[in-house]
């Protein structure tokens, strides 16, 4: 006599209770052979399979129980997570669909293939219904932050993180999402600290220890990044990230010897002959031994670290004068680091946002600005800028050697009083009052990030791109000097797109020739319009003179800035060598006498530029170069 549904799953609910696995899978076997269609057999061993990690197989089991027994719950949110892990995403909408209508956790289940197809509005909905309705459901406010993040709601996204976090501090995958998204917000001492924070709850986890590093050395604490870095790697056996991060601050910071050691350290760990051989190959690199770099880069197996073997073997292609193999492998860096990168879906691109604010720069707009009286003290600085790898990091190094100078190298002082003021429309509203306010903002962030060491110096805020910020750099600081560094622009573009930068909104511009241009484009329209209709006092500084003849260049700042002479400025590599950290594309270039093999580069390459010529050949023939 056959056995009652109940009856036949008795003994694999008992083994399964008692965690008996391969027990409960034995008696739920048995019981299909007895009666193949009783869909509680079949959700029961789809249920098993899932557990045990084989969502593919349990699929069909999971599939034929919802065809026998639709309103089974359960059964439903099994077989749609089942197909949503192998990417059946089709299906798991329509299984989805299938259910009880506003049903939650069907409606999580959606949220994640709104989110997979890169529809981050809807999966924005889809998990805050979710985490109204089950506020302690930490892995939907980690996939909300996620979704948040992709639309460029960083404020947003940082707020569900944080309450992942509260809920639960053992998830590591909370801390280093919450920090890589103020990273993309350029917000690098609060994504410190939340890492810091991080691994003071869980200092066993290798890879919060190594975003630790990061986070650190993007702050300029380079003790305290090879400290995290060093942490990571005792934490892991064989080959980490760590060492080549730890191996590439220690290139960045000159210490050859300690890079040396490294190497050998990671030998005596069993670290692999080709891993190692690619933390030497940056030391040869830099050692100008290119060809025996590219042969231990070339030895580096696929798996490890893609985008940094991309990265190197473009660097030595470059310098080897192998230009159709340096600009493919350049293309290979930024298309893996647009894929490392969290995928962002914004309202805006910064150059559209740039764009926009342009336009606002008219002779009629700005005589509509209500007059205000600035306060005199503290004095303004003096903002160091120009398009990215213009030569602005080879300036304000050789400034360090003035003794009255507080050099800041691409802080986001400026960002605090622009955050605060809103839309760059309100410039021609604001009063005296709001005009102080925003000062004092910004004298407020200074001293909290990177205070001068001496009462009455002057502050250089170098920041390339300030000068897309032109109008409220001047509505707050009207007598305050402008310093702006101009470069071939062809040699700036490509310069852009050869750069493994950090990929916020403004660095995503540069992983192709073409956004590198357009940016070029948008942001020297702006430029223009502020300059040509505001009474900016502004030196311009140009790259190839001061390699040619620096001390003239530096004579006629130096009497700009209304500074007496000082020799010190001459001497870039000095300079450089008491710097703590280089935390821009150009560290391993100021450390060296000065050259020209920057000038002129992108001749070896017209061919891949050709596309974007005509888009930078009026900004040249201005600037008086030649295409």
């Amino acid at each position: 006599m056959m056995q009652t549904p109940s009856e036949s799953l008795t003994d694999a609910f008992s083994c399964l209770r008692s965690g008996d696995r391969l027990g409960a899978r034995t008696a739920a076997e048995r019981a299909l052979r007895e009666n193949p269609d009783e869909p509680s057999a079949l959700a029961f061993m789809g249920l098993l399979l899932c557990q045990e990690g084989i969502p593919s197989e349990a699929i069909a089991h999971l599939r034929r129980a919802i065809a026998l027994w639709p309103d089974d719950l359960a059964t439903r949110i099994n077989l749609a997570t089942a197909l949503a892990e192998v990417g059946e995403l089709d299906e798991v909408e329509s299984v989805c669909a299938g259910g009880q209508a506003g049903e939650i956790r069907l409606r999580r289940l959606m949220g994640y293939v709104h989110q997979q197809r890169g529809d981050h509005i809807e999966a924005c909905a889809a998990y805050e219904a979710v985490v109204a309705a089950l506020p302690q459901d930490f892995e939907s406010w980690n996939n909300l932050g996620n979704a948040r993040a992709a639309l460029g709601r960083h404020d947003e996204a940082v707020a569900a993180f944080r309450i992942g976090i509260r809920l639960r501090r053992d998830v590591p995958a909370l801390p280093i999402n919450l920090a890589k998204v103020l990273a993309e917000a350029d917000r690098d001492p609060e994504r410190r600290d939340v890492l810091r924070e991080a691994v003071r709850h869980l200092p066993a986890n290798a890879e919060i220890q190594m975003e630790l590093g990061l986070a650190e050395a993007a702050t300029q604490d380079n003790s305290a990044a090879e400290r995290a870095f060093r942490n990571s790697i005792s934490l892991t056996s064989g080959f980490t990230p760590a060492y080549l991060e730890l191996g590439l601050l220690l290139e960045n910071l000159n210490r050859i010897d300690d890079l040396k050691a490294l190497v050998a350290e990671a030998g005596q760990r069993g670290v692999a002959a080709a891993e190692i051989g690619f933390i030497q190959a940056w030391s040869l690199r830099r050692q100008g031994r290119f060809a025996e770099a590219m042969a231990l880069a070339e030895a580096v197996p696929e798996t490890i670290s893609p985008l940094r073997k991309a990265q190197l073997i473009a660097e030595l292609s470059d310098r080897l004068g192998h230009s159709d193999r340096a600009i493919k492998s350049f293309d290979d860096m930024n298309r893996l680091s647009l894929e490392q990168a969290r995928p962002v879906v914004e309202r805006s691109s910064f150059g559209d946002d740039v764009s926009k604010a342009a336009k606002l720069i008219t002779k009629r707009n700005i005589a509509r600005w209500r007059n205000v009286e600035v306060r005199p003290t503290p004095p303004s600085p003096v903002f160091l800028v120009g398009f990215p790898r213009s030569g602005t990091t080879l300036l304000d190094t050789m400034l360090m050697n003035v003794p009255q100078f507080h050099v800041m190298e691409e802080l986001p002082v400026m960002r605090q009083p622009e955050v605060k003021l809103g839309d760059t429309a309100r410039l021609a509203t604001i009063g005296t009052a709001e005009v102080n306010a925003l000062r004092a903002h910004y004298y407020e962030a200074l001293a909290h990030i990177s205070a001068p060491p001496r009462r009455g110096m002057t502050i250089i805020d170098k920041f390339p791109l300030h000068m897309a910020r032109m109008p409220l750099i001047h509505r707050l600081f009207p007598d305050g000097k402008v310093v702006m560094v101009e470069r071939h622009p062809c040699d700036v573009v490509l310069s852009c797109f050869m750069s493994n930068f950090t990929l916020n909104r403004a660095m995503r511009h540069f992983t192709t020739l073409e956004g590198a241009a357009r940016l070029y484009d948008t942001v020297f329209d702006a430029w223009t319009r502020a300059v040509e209709n505001l009474p900016i006092s502004v030196h311009y500084i140009r790259y190839e003179r001061m390699v040619d003849d620096l001390e003239s260049e530096m004579r006629s700042l130096l009497e700009f800035l209304e500074l007496p002479w000082h020799p010190s400025v001459l001497d870039n590599q000095s300079s450089a060598a008491k710097r703590v950290h280089i935390s821009t594309a150009s560290y391993s270039q100021v450390t060296e006498p000065l050259y020209r093999r920057s000038a002129g580069r992108w001749e070896r390459y017209r061919e891949h530029l050709a596309p974007v010529l005509p888009m930078l050949e009026p900004w040249a023939t201005r600037m008086g170069y030649t295409i």
